[in-house]
């Protein structure tokens, strides 16, 4: 197989798992079509069975890619600015939905949540993947927490449950009543489970929030799709 072949396939693949991702997220796993799915990644049908047998195939594949926590994206914004409440409020700048259709990342790892309470084989895999997300997170917060003397109301691992958490229910109320959760509160709730220490937020709050046609949350792109993290944060 030449070198171009290759990269076709690597290339569709990643396409396709783009696109189940975005349409999982908007309409749920059930209600979506292999069909749909090819449609909206420009191939055939044919190419999804092609390269993951069934659309519960493209479903697991989905969540292997995706093995990066949430946070990994997310906490990768802590590098624009220097301040702690600044990194946080970055933070959640990029979890917070801001219109109907914004923080889809949010809607797939919901979904996902649903589909693996359903199905044994999804929980299976789900699990996994929140195990070592939460391990690394754990880690990348605790050296965060050395490097700028914040104090955890918990350990590294248990503050790592509880910061993930704290996001994905903000986030679910949020989009249900954007006007129960300012960013103030967000932050402020955040900051009191690491123990941040006190200071302004420099230009990580004054600075425009990204469309949500830009923001890179709102696509929660397989692995293969994304820029890497690595060593920042999970």
């Amino acid at each position: 197989m030449s070198q171009t072949q290759v990269q076709r396939k690597a290339e569709t693949r990643s396409r396709l798992l783009a696109a189940a991702a975005e349409l999982f997220a908007e309409q749920g796993v059930d209600a979506v079509s292999v069909d749909a799915v090819a449609e909206a990644a420009g191939r055939t049908s044919g190419a999804v069975y092609a390269h993951f047998g069934s659309k519960q195939g493209l479903l697991l594949a989905l969540l292997d890619s995706w093995k990066d926590s949430v946070l990994t994206v997310l906490l990768a914004e802590v590098a624009v600015t220097e301040s702690p409440l600044g990194q946080l409020a970055a933070v959640w700048e990029n979890v917070a939905p801001t219109t109907a259709e914004s923080g889809s990342w949010s809607l797939l790892e919901q979904e996902l949540w649903l589909r693996a309470a359903r199905d044994p084989e999804v929980a299976d895999v789900l699990r996994v993947r929140n195990a070592e997300a939460r391990r690394s997170t754990a880690r990348r917060l605790a050296g965060w927490s050395s490097a700028v003397g914040a104090q955890p109301v918990a350990p590294p691992e248990e503050s790592a449950v509880l910061v993930k958490a704290l996001l994905t229910g903000l986030a679910m109320q949020r989009r249900l009543e954007p006007g129960s959760v300012g960013d103030d509160l967000a932050v402020r709730g955040l900051a009191a489970l690491l123990g941040a220490p006190e200071g302004r937020r420099d230009r990580a709050t004054s600075r425009p929030r990204p469309s949500s046609r830009t923001r890179r949350s709102d696509r929660p792109l397989p692995t293969e799709a994304r820029p890497t993290t690595e060593g920042v944060t999970s």
